[in-house]
């Protein structure tokens, strides 16, 4: 039997609505996270810190010309976090670490950091302790830590340097407090 044009319009048309409709919802892009959502994950990520993140390291990015470390792409785990990585540091030392641009300047990134921030003591207990300074750049970055603990979280806006554009992003750092002591942008 030889189909109608009728019938090879319709699958046709079928067909296309189908591959359109799954294209769309593969380059939507992933819900944000709840709040709720993102303490379970954060807990999580604290904990797997004594072993190097494991549960959150996904493919493994080429580090050339970065000799001194691995790096990986993670598991997003707080909310509006963009480009998720794990880096793996050839002192021994490990971080996980989430970045993202904020799109209208100052005002944006300092919304999202107290945003991050508000989170954050959502998800801790009080034995966590928070500090936070002004960076070079009129951002702010807020740290938070335990007593004796080896695990420092860090949330921070910044202007990038680097750029003749006014560029700011607000990161997410949970990791090794040696790893921060490099001087505030």
């Amino acid at each position: 039997m030889i189909p109608s044009k009728k019938t090879g319009l319709r699958f046709f048309i079928a067909s296309s609505m189908l591959l359109a409709n799954s294209a769309c919802s593969l380059l939507a892009p992933a819900p944000e996270l709840s709040n709720a959502e993102a303490c379970v994950k954060l807990n999580a990520i604290i904990a797997d810190h004594s072993q190097n993140f494991q549960q959150f390291k996904k493919s493994r990015v080429s580090s050339t010309g970065v000799i001194n470390m691995q790096i990986w792409k993670a598991e997003q785990a707080f909310p509006t976090a963009k480009n998720c990585q794990v880096w793996e540091w050839s002192t021994g030392l490990t971080n996980y670490m989430c970045t993202w641009q904020e799109k209208g300047g100052a005002v944006e990134a300092k919304a999202s950091h107290d945003h991050g921030v508000d989170v954050v003591r959502q998800c801790l207990n009080k034995q966590w302790t928070s500090d936070s300074v002004t960076t070079k750049s009129g951002g702010v970055r807020t740290f938070f830590s335990q007593p004796n603990g080896k695990t420092i979280i860090s949330i921070n806006a910044f202007k990038e340097s680097r750029s003749i554009l006014e560029n700011w992003k607000t990161t997410l750092y949970v990791g090794d407090k040696s790893n921060l002591k490099a001087e505030v942008q």
